[in-house]
């Protein structure tokens, strides 16, 4: 076995993965990009398909860790679960509705989209923000993603980990959910395929054939990866095929995970890690920034765009560590006291 290579025995013992909050870190420096089509070279970056990375990651870590514990204790306990997750993302998010309405509220030219956001706020209260934007997009459209990994959260481990208890049967299930999903063909049904794709991952990894498997198709150098990224941005220039954003992301997060290589050197790289651990509250921030942006510097050309992308940046960043100090730390301190034994 390659000595950069995790070793099965090695792999079941850790739970923490080196280089997933500096995938996320780039994640949102992408999806900045995407939010931005005043420079039109941004588009190149496909800015989008960061948060199939997100989601992949999410399925491949709730998995992983939810296989542990049942390996541990002999089940899950989802009561602690539910608990858990909701600590981590509902406070955060009620905190950005807040944000987002004092803002709209207050600043005149922002009135129209305080309108649209009023007759959506139902949805975003009840947590189904992907239903919102079915016929306009708003301020807020992209907590879409909320929703999705809400849903996810509490249907997953009830059906996958309670209902059905043989490994084979469980990767079977996820499967066919996949492919159904694949088949039905919406963006929606192709962003659960990205964080079905992480669980898959994370299915297959248990078993030692389909690990040693999975560890030779990463027995690659970082160029190769980063290859099939740059082939995946090209053929989304022509044509957009989901499941290949999330094959391709499913694979990335697989490399990061058994590989030590220059990718995973670079995605442990301090402000990346520090970028991604407080991703999710800049995600839900970063589009009242480049709003802000816009009314500042204008939305029409491409050093407009350039200092409104500088702006997000330097606002929303701040703005994260606020969130993550204030709110989101002691949502997962709140949680971790609610779930001890």
């Amino acid at each position: 076995m390659d000595r950069n290579e995790l070793s099965f025995t090695d792999y079941q013992a850790a739970t923490f993965r080196p280089g997933f909050d500096g995938l996320r870190g780039i994640g949102f420096l992408l999806v900045v990009t995407a939010h931005i089509p005043a420079v039109p070279w941004f588009s190149y970056l496909q800015g989008w398909t960061a948060v199939w990375v997100f989601f992949a990651i999410s399925g491949y870590l709730v998995t992983m860790l939810l296989i542990r514990e049942e390996r541990k204790t002999g089940a899950i306990a989802y009561g602690r679960f539910l608990t858990r997750r909701f600590f981590r993302i509902v406070p955060a998010y009620a905190a950005a509705i807040l944000i987002y309405w004092i803002a709209l509220y207050s600043l005149p030219p922002l009135a129209d989209e305080y309108q649209l956001f009023m007759a959506r706020l139902p949805y975003y209260l009840t947590l189904m923000p992907e239903y919102a934007h079915t016929d306009v997009f708003t301020i807020f459209v992209h907590s879409w993603i909320i929703g999705m990994e809400a849903k996810f959260y509490v249907f997953f481990p009830a059906i996958v980990f309670l209902m059905i208890k043989r490994d084979t049967w469980r990767f079977g299930v996820t499967a066919a959910t996949t492919a159904l999903l694949i088949a039905q063909g919406s963006f929606t049904a192709n962003a659960y395929c990205a964080i079905l794709s992480g669980v898959m991952l994370a299915q297959l990894l248990e078993w030692p054939r389909s690990f040693a498997a999975i560890a030779m198709l990463t027995r690659v150098p970082a160029a190769v990866p980063m290859a099939f990224v740059v082939a995946l941005f090209v053929m989304l220039r022509y044509v957009e095929v989901l499941p290949a954003v999330a094959a391709v992301t499913a694979y990335l997060v697989a490399h990061v995970t058994l590989r030590e290589s220059l990718m995973r050197r670079l995605l442990t790289y301090g402000p990346l890690v520090y970028l991604g651990q407080r991703s999710y509250g800049a995600y839900l921030l970063h589009v009242l920034a480049i709003h802000l942006g816009y009314m500042a510097f204008g939305s029409t050309t491409v050093m407009s765009g350039l200092l409104t992308t500088c702006f997000t940046l330097a606002v929303t960043i701040p703005a994260a560590e606020l969130l993550y100090r204030t709110v989101e730390r002691p949502g997962m301190e709140m949680a971790r006291r609610l779930t001890e034994h």
